[in-house]
């Protein structure tokens, strides 16, 4: 046993398998997967968010600050936002390679997995400081928001705050569920509850503005986990050259008379953390050299999110039998190795460090007719300081302290750097507005959005790839000081993911994959629909 574990792929196979109930946990990153989705802002929406250059109201707040410098007066803002999201992901046949290991040594056992289709519409929520994930009882999430705006009278600033949120996501999958193994329930949510901003009109050219947001940030979520079959392959075959030394390792799979499925569920894990204060600042400026253009540009800075809170995790009976005989076969070796004992439970307290990422963007608004008006955005989120996610745990972790042993650049006994090496990406976004006549405006938009999540690093938990929103909607003047809003938007995202293209997912590298990879040689195809029904009223007081 000893010499198993001082070989390179027994290292190997410990690195993926005692690290992998971890690592899962990285992939509850947000990515590019839901920005300015959930701000709930109906004119925007219609405009396929091009609006830098033409911000809407009181949430100039959020998309231009220099935009609240044209609210006049008083002026108060409600909105509210239907959402529908569909995650979909069909799984192929294994690749020959990896289906050879398996005819090798899997005694005719065959994955559910394999050819068969994950579908989820179940809605789940982060809510505030409440445990864990919630599950919406409707359809659609239905969320109402807000806020206000003020310009004393005979000043050149405008003052406001508003209720939004960045991002948001969430889902739950059934029991039986092919993607269990990659997010069960999930959601996580920024809440910005609290964002004074001051606009100024510097002259008739130039407006400038500035805010603080305060957020609340969170992420709740349980997994199945399982080890792959590329892990368990590689151990089978060192117990097989290892089988005429001991007379407790006997090959197969078999560990002193335990055996451990690729197929099953290994580990469950829940994890709940949340922070009731993150802080981020916001800058922008419009200018206004003629009556039909307008140029202006918004920067949103970084936000640390230290999020506190809990972690459970539960082991198979296969899992304790297994780690439980090795343990007992080791003796006083498995304490220094960090093995694990076979525990059926573990909790305790965890901390995740995270940052909300920079945001930039410029755009361009001009009336090429006078009843006709175009906005053009060109956006960038600075995605690539995920480069890694840092956990932290109230006690010494027996996973950790084998990780630590593996990769001491990411781990020690009591914290664990994930990688996740995401990219900082650039989208364009295209507005058209037609004024119809003295009270209805109409809006068409599309936004053709690039993922965050490189293909190599692509899979289930938040199965965002590149995406198209089209969106339309009208604004409607009711009558002196009273305007109506309404915006309907679909969303589609895919991401095509072939046996062994990401070491999230399918990866086959027996040797460099350390992250949580449930389809090992399995081709995947994820799929996002969301439908968006926005409407909002805005009055002066």
């Amino acid at each position: 046993m000893v010499k198993f574990l001082e070989s390179r792929q027994g290292l190997g196979w410990l690195k993926g398998a005692f690290a992998s109930a971890l690592v899962s946990v990285s992939s509850m990153s947000y990515a590019a997967i839901s920005e300015n989705l959930t701000i709930g802002n109906p004119r925007a929406l219609s405009l396929g968010n091009a609006v830098t250059a033409d911000p809407p109201g009181v949430d100039s707040i959020h998309y231009n600050p220099a935009g609240l410098a044209r609210v006049h007066g008083r002026e108060g803002l409600f909105k509210l936002t239907l959402a529908y999201f569909l995650i979909q992901a069909d799984f192929g046949n294994y690749h020959p390679d990896a289906q050879q290991q398996i005819d090798n040594w899997a005694l005719g056992e065959t994955d559910p997995v394999e050819n068969s289709h994950s579908e989820t519409d179940t809605i789940m929520l982060k809510i505030p400081f409440v445990d864990g994930p919630q599950e919406w009882p409707l359809p659609m999430m239905i969320v109402p928001t807000g806020g206000a705006a003020f310009r004393p009278e005979g000043t050149d600033y405008t003052l406001g705050t508003s209720v939004f949120a960045p991002l948001a996501a969430g889902y739950k999958r059934d029991d039986g569920d092919p993607g269990q193994f990659m997010g069960k329930e999930m959601a996580l949510t920024r809440l910005t509850y609290f964002s004074p901003t001051i606009g100024f009109k510097l002259n008739d050219e130039w407006s400038v503005g500035a805010g603080i947001h305060f957020s609340y940030s969170g992420i709740a979520a349980y997994t199945d986990l399982r080890v792959s079959h590329v892990a368990l392959g590689v151990i089978n075959t060192l117990l097989t050259q290892l089988d005429d030394q001991t007379d407790c390792l006997s090959g197969l799979l078999t560990f002193c008379g335990q055996s451990m499925s690729p197929f099953e569920y290994a580990v469950g894990l829940e994890i709940d953390v949340e922070t009731p204060l993150s802080v981020n600042a916001v800058f922008g400026a419009l200018w206004e050299p003629t009556p039909w253009f307008t140029w202006g540009f918004v920067y949103q800075t970084e936000a640390n999110q230290r999020m506190t809170g809990s972690y459970r995790m539960t082991y198979s009976e296969d899992w304790q039998g297994v780690f439980g005989a090795i343990h007992d076969e080791l003796g006083f070796l498995a304490i220094p190795l960090g093995l694990p004992v076979g525990l059926a439970e573990q909790t305790g307290d965890a901390t995740v460090e995270l940052k909300y990422p920079a945001h930039f963007s410029t755009g361009i608004s001009v009336r090429v007719l006078p009843k006709w008006k175009v906005n053009i955005d060109a956006k960038w989120t600075d995605w690539a300081v995920w480069e890694g996610l840092k956990i932290e745990y109230d006690t010494k972790q027996e996973f950790n302290g084998v990780a630590a042993a593996l990769a001491p650049e990411y781990a020690t006994s009591d914290t664990l750097i994930i990688p996740r090496h995401y990219e900082s990406t650039w989208n364009l976004a295209f507005g058209v507005e037609h004024q119809y006549n003295d009270r209805l405006t109409l809006r068409f938009g599309w936004e053709p959005r690039k993922s965050s999540i490189p293909d190599d690093k692509q899979g289930l938990l938040l199965p965002f790839g590149d995406a198209n929103l089209y969106s339309f909607g009208f604004g409607y003047d009711w009558m002196e000081g009273k305007h109506f809003d309404f915006a309907i938007g679909y969303m589609h995202a895919e991401a095509d993911i072939p046996a062994g293209s990401s070491t999230n997912a399918n990866s086959m590298d027996i040797y460099n994959n350390i992250l949580y990879n449930p389809y090992a040689g399995l081709d995947v195809e994820t799929s996002v629909d969301a439908l968006l029904i926005e409407a909002s009223y805005t009055w002066q007081f």
